[in-house]
């Protein structure tokens, strides 16, 4: 079991590098800009316990004023840039920005508004096929939540750092976030007893258009959670889980992703299911299971 500590942030303090939040010009090629989120100090812990800290939604900057994101990488980082993992103690457990300006397509009611980026300690890097990305503008209202652990027995200080790749305002394809949950819309997190096991959920698209981008995420001893179009038949996406050793324990290190121009189309009314597959050597709570996808309708 996890012990859980009640952290809310107060105020956020953020780094941009190479820009202010400026419109970037529409001629302009795509360039980089790295957004610090932070920082947290993660309580001390040890493998059975570890020391966590969850922040309560919090503003978070945006990477330009006016701008199209064709590309994202997230990271958990120290003060000097390194990455902070589980072999020095931090977990990413995960992180979510949303923004307020706008629903979620799957999940109206969601109170991040419409999720845009996410990750787990996986720190899936998303990169769009070319002439698509996430419109940016100047009435969005980003936030923030972050779940973040520490298996070391000293506390660490830690930054999220996202690099975010921008285009100029309006020259690029946009695409919607489709956030595909097993848990549903309540809550993302769920339980899955001993030995293998299967968790659904159906979302009857509300609308149709071309998906260009899908990764999943699970936690450990998960094996794999797809999306599938269940009325024409297709898989959308089926994402692996990777693992390796770290820091004395078996970790998820990548989740896989599927990218193309299109990698398929759905309709308005098509029931699209994720399924996410577990294989725990004993019950747990608290597991996730979530196929994130990019929609251009």
């Amino acid at each position: 079991m996890h012990r859980r500590v009640p952290f809310v942030v107060a105020a956020v303090t953020v780094m941009i590098a190479m820009f202010a939040a400026a419109p970037l010009p529409a001629s302009a090629a795509s360039q980089t800009v790295t957004v610090r989120y932070g920082p947290w100090t993660i309580p001390a812990g040890t493998m059975e316990a570890p020391g966590e800290i969850t922040n309560s939604l919090s503003a978070a900057a945006k990477p330009c004023g006016s701008c199209d994101i064709v590309g994202e990488r997230p990271d958990l980082v120290y003060a000097d840039g390194t990455s902070a993992n589980m072999d020095t103690g931090p977990m990413l457990h995960h992180f979510v920005i949303g923004n307020l300006a706008a629903r979620d397509l799957v999940c109206p009611a969601q109170p991040m508004g419409d999720r845009l980026w996410a990750s787990g300690n996986e720190r899936t890097a998303k990169e769009f096929p070319p002439g698509y990305g996430v419109a940016v503008r100047g009435t969005d209202r980003w936030v923030l939540l972050a779940d973040l652990m520490n298996y070391s027995a000293a506390p660490k200080t830690v930054y999220l750092s996202v690099t975010y790749t921008i285009a100029g305002a309006r020259t690029t394809t946009p695409v919607r976030s489709v956030w595909l949950d097993a848990g549903g819309c309540l809550s993302s997190a769920y339980s899955v007893p001993a030995g293998p096991s299967t968790r659904t959920w159906t979302w009857p698209a509300t609308v149709g258009g071309r998906l260009v981008f899908l990764n999943g995420h699970q936690h450990a001893d998960g094996v794999h959670v797809s999306a599938t179009d269940d009325t024409t038949r297709t898989v959308l996406c089926d994402s692996y889980a990777e693992y390796e050793e770290m820091g004395g324990m078996r970790a998820i290190v990548r989740m896989g992703v599927c990218a193309g121009d299109p990698v398929a189309t759905i309709r308005p009314g098509d029931r699209v299911t994720v399924r996410s597959y577990y294989d725990s050597p004993a019950a747990q709570t608290g597991v996730m299971g979530i196929i994130h996808a990019y929609l251009a309708v």
